[in-house]
């Protein structure tokens, strides 16, 4: 709104500043913008240099080519670009070619705050060595989602090379709609979707020539040895077309390439719905093993002063270990263990603890019956150990978390545990009484989900570290399949 001002016998109209949020102020968003070349990419990192922070860099549909994007990864690899933790870069449309493309996978070494990397309609040619440098890069990242869609001159050769490298388990979600694909890229994706490697989320293929002879091993191999993928999208890829002469070119195949296009739909389908149902389990089993872990797992090491009159229990060192004698050890084997609820000084206050280590272990497998050995051994080896304990420091910061102001929730009153207060006045009742969370589900800031809440990302971010975010399949038979 304007505002007046009287100066003498004068009103002084004077305008308002721009209304700007506060998450946009970290944004660069200069898309259409005619960034040509050099020059463009020197006014965005004027831009940037004029700013404190930088989250997202939205820069499509200009031209920018590999000139520009050279210049501009130049300085985000350099000591004062690095300083922008950018969490988001879309390039689409800008004529960048393979030139561009290993200047970004320089930036990407290391990377750690890039999460969401968008180079859709660009100049991008398959190149093996281009696709491998670049695979590797992402290896080395915490690169998140990538999108190379409309990008028509990858075809076959970019996929050979890239996905026999990729190997990260924060790699989600790639988009290769349009890439000029056909039925020679559907050995090098099964053989990356049905391997460990393998931590997709989301594979879209749409708009390449796979076919039906293309598209059913990828969707046979999703079946049996793929528990990751929760979304894939296979639209306008010659599915629903009648087979031809390449499709039926033998008869032991010609049946089942012959099945409607609704037969695979329906398969995928229901192996995606079976890989989020799977997904759900395996984190709730995950968070439920961590809490009662830590408990049983964590203790002090207590150590004897003679250890050459007594022996340690077979333990581990994180036990709180019993000193019994050599003939008391000898004579108690195939004897019943006395389970004794009184607390002793040397035992512990709980004789869970005088058991050998695989049987703790192995009474604390049945707490997780679907996660399998090498899930629950990192679990194991994450609780016992006291580094993964968090700091005893007060948070200085309010927790990351916004509630929503138009919640009819959220009113005025005292300080709420676990709330978000201004002047310590704010809080977040409700109806019937009584303080609720100012992160309910998990997402503050209302239906928009702007602010994720902090317990919930670092939850999701354990999850990834112990790569307890999808089922594991311990059949050892299960990646020799023929697909």
């Amino acid at each position: 709104m304007d505002a007046f001002m009287l100066s003498g016998n004068q009103h002084v109209r004077r305008s308002s500043a721009p209304k700007v949020s506060l998450a946009s102020r970290n944004h660069i968003e200069s898309m259409d913008a005619g960034l040509t070349s050099v020059a463009g990419a020197q006014e965005v990192i004027r831009d940037m240099l004029s700013r404190r922070s930088v989250t997202k860099l939205i820069l499509g549909h200009n031209t920018l080519g590999d000139e520009g994007c050279e210049e501009l990864f130049g300085f985000l690899s350099s000591e004062a670009g690095r300083k922008y933790k950018i969490a988001e870069i879309s390039l689409n449309s800008n004529h960048i070619g393979n030139r561009g493309l290993l200047a970004i996978s320089r930036y990407l070494q290391d990377n750690t705050t890039l999460k969401e990397l968008f180079l859709q309609n660009n100049a991008f040619v398959g190149d093996a060595n281009v696709a491998l440098v670049f695979a590797l890069s992402i290896n080395a990242s915490r690169l998140d989602t990538l999108s190379l869609a409309t990008n028509d001159s990858l075809a076959d050769t970019f996929v050979a090379s890239f996905c026999s490298v990729l190997d990260t388990p924060y790699f989600r979600e790639i988009h290769l709609s349009v890439c000029g694909l056909t039925q020679a890229a559907t050995p090098h994706l099964v053989e990356y979707i049905t391997s460990p490697r393998c931590h997709l989320q989301v594979l879209k293929l749409n708009g390449n020539q796979l076919r039906v002879r293309g598209v059913w091993p990828i969707v046979r191999s999703i079946r049996y040895a793929n528990y990751t993928l929760l979304r894939m999208e296979l639209y306008a890829t010659g599915l629903s077309n009648q087979p031809d002469e390449s499709d039926l070119s033998s008869e032991e195949d010609s049946g089942q390439h012959s099945s409607r296009w609704q037969d695979v739909e329906t398969d995928l389908k229901r192996s995606l719905i079976r890989n989020s149902t799977l997904k759900n389990l395996v984190e709730r089993e995950a968070l439920a093993l961590l809490r009662y872990s830590r408990l049983l797992l964590l203790r002090p090491k207590v150590r004897d002063a003679s250890p050459a009159t007594h022996i340690i229990s077979p333990c581990s060192e994180s036990c709180s270990c019993v000193q019994v004698s050599n003939t008391a050890l000898f004579s108690s084997i195939g004897q019943p263990y006395p389970l004794s609820v009184t607390p002793s000084p040397s035992h512990g206050f709980f004789p869970f603890a005088r058991l050998p280590t695989e049987l703790q272990l192995h009474v604390l497998s049945f707490l997780a019956p679907i996660l399998s050995v090498p899930q629950r051994l990192r679990i194991f080896t994450y609780a016992s150990s006291s580094s993964t304990l968090p700091t005893l420091l007060p948070c200085l910061s309010n927790g990351g978390c916004i509630p929503d102001p138009a919640s009819p929730q959220f009113t005025l009153g005292g300080p709420a545990a676990g709330g978000f207060g201004v002047s310590s006045s704010i809080m977040l009742r409700k109806r019937g009484g009584g303080s609720v969370s100012a992160c309910a589900n998990g997402k503050c800031m209302g239906a928009g989900n702007s602010v994720l809440c902090r317990k919930e990302a670092e939850r999701s971010q354990w999850l990834t570290e112990v790569r307890c975010t999808a089922f594991e399949l311990e059949d050892e038979d299960a990646g020799t399949r023929e697909y």
